[in-house]
């Protein structure tokens, strides 16, 4: 998730919920008149229409691009360990 475009008062009420810049959602399910069932780790959050349109989002590949070298490392330095 890269932001809202909710007001302060929305905005929090999914803060609340676990929803924050950064999180990783998954869309669940698609239902009429625009809402969504999203999943944020083991948590299943439905959201309304209205709400699910204010919702920023950017490609998952595009989140984690920043972290991926360090996760590289990461095990790289544990195969040299094992070897």
């Amino acid at each position: 998730m890269a932001g809202t475009t909710l007001d302060d008062r929305h905005a929090f009420r999914l803060e609340e919920m676990g929803l924050r810049q950064g999180t990783a959602l998954q869309v669940i399910q698609r239902t009429n008149f625009g809402g969504r069932v999203v999943a944020s780790g083991t948590q299943r959050i439905a959201i309304d229409g209205g709400t699910a349109r204010r919702i920023l989002i950017e490609p998952a590949s595009q989140m984690a691009a920043p972290y991926a070298h360090e996760r590289g490392n990461d095990q790289s330095n544990d195969q040299r360990g094992e070897a």
